[in-house]
């Protein structure tokens, strides 16, 4: 018997909930991985076990990865209690209940009037004055990361065939199906699936590669968030590319490893989400993933969509352990958050990878 299946055993007779395997190499370059953080908990969903960090010393990778690794048998016991599908979008992008009042709804009239601007979308399309709402947005340059995704990539004029990859319960599939796409989606988590159901949208249980969809069968993919929660990423990226149409886009988001965040709250960041995050990515390491998949075009770049909420939870979690996702916001933590983002904006006109949150733009 292995070491590896003897400690396997010890965890069943021991009565863990969530077995685990060595994972000392990294999946991206195979170089032996640097003990980064030890002794982490969930600071979720409450998983039982304690969960360790390593890093890969190759600087052009620098993946960081649980050691030992969930299997993946056991991994939706990670799951239970989770919050990423309560939210109307993914938990780790949502923004929590804001300050209420008037400031509150004066700034989703700019945001309202900025997608109407950018995207000849939403309520404001067509109004006179539009451009000068969105102004305060367009001056700033805080919340265009937040706002542009994923309307970026829906509101084009040559419209398809769509599919979102861990959809959660629907959230981009309903805004891209009001845009006119022909929208497809795929979530591992029942619940979501059957919340997205109930919505009216096509939806499916299970794994990308267990839907056997033909080949080239869709224009665009998207995956908000997903990545760091899969055991075989580049083995999804190889799925989604033989499904994506030639000339199609792949976009997908994921947690920043290299962002001042990370270097700012280090083991309480609360992008390191363990044991959901399996990896988390550099700008480089996601580079060489979307490579070795295939995709012979591919960018790299780094967003502030989820700067507000990190630096809003990332010191609940060194303070106390735990996030609250459903803590409204104070005005201080508006203050704090746009602080943080204009910080992070600013990093990035001399480290563009330096805001909380990566952005992968692949073309087939």
């Amino acid at each position: 018997m292995s070491a590896a299946d003897a400690k396997l055993n010890e965890q069943a007779e021991s009565g863990e909930e969530i077995r685990s395997r060595p994972c000392p190499e990294c999946c991206l370059c195979g170089a032996g991985g640097k003990p980064l953080y030890e002794g982490l908990t969930d600071r979720v969903a409450n998983a039982p076990g304690q969960w360790n960090l390593k890093r890969c010393p190759n600087p052009e990778c620098g993946l960081l990865w649980l050691d030992p690794m969930p299997l993946e048998e056991d991994i939706a016991m990670a799951y239970e209690g989770y919050f990423t599908h309560a939210a109307p979008e993914d938990a780790a992008d949502a923004s929590p209940p804001a300050a209420p009042g008037a400031g509150h709804r004066a700034a989703e009239l700019c945001r309202s009037a900025y997608r109407a601007w950018r995207f000849n979308c939403g309520d404001d399309t067509g109004k006179p004055l539009r451009w000068l709402f969105a102004l305060p947005i367009l001056l700033s340059r805080i919340e265009c990361d937040a706002l542009d995704i994923p309307l970026r990539y829906l509101a084009v004029s040559q419209k398809g065939r769509m599919l979102d990859v861990g959809c959660g319960d629907g959230y981009a599939l309903n805004m891209a199906q009001e845009l006119g796409w022909n929208t497809e989606g795929v979530d591992f988590d029942a619940q979501a699936v059957d919340a997205a159901r109930r919505k009216g949208l096509s939806v499916r249980l299970g794994s990308l590669a267990a839907q056997r969809y033909p080949d080239e069968s869709f224009d665009l993919v998207l995956m908000n968030h997903v990545i760091e929660h899969l055991h075989d990423p580049l083995g999804t990226l190889r799925e989604i590319r033989r499904v994506l149409a030639v000339g199609g886009t792949l976009a997908v988001t994921t947690p920043n490893a290299e962002s001042w965040g990370h270097r700012h709250f280090g083991p309480s960041w609360l992008g390191l989400h363990p044991p959901q995050h399996l990896q988390i990515f550099t700008g480089n390491g996601l580079a060489t993933l979307a490579r070795r998949a295939g995709f012979v075009q591919s960018a790299v770049s780094s967003t502030l969509r989820t700067t507000p909420f990190n630096f809003v939870q990332s010191p609940l979690i060194r303070r106390g352990g735990r996030v609250e996702w459903l803590r409204s916001l104070t005005h201080a933590d508006v203050r704090y958050g746009r602080a943080a983002s204009l910080v992070e904006m600013l990093m990035r006109l001399w480290d563009p990878l330096a805001a909380d949150e990566l952005l992968l733009e692949a073309r087939k």
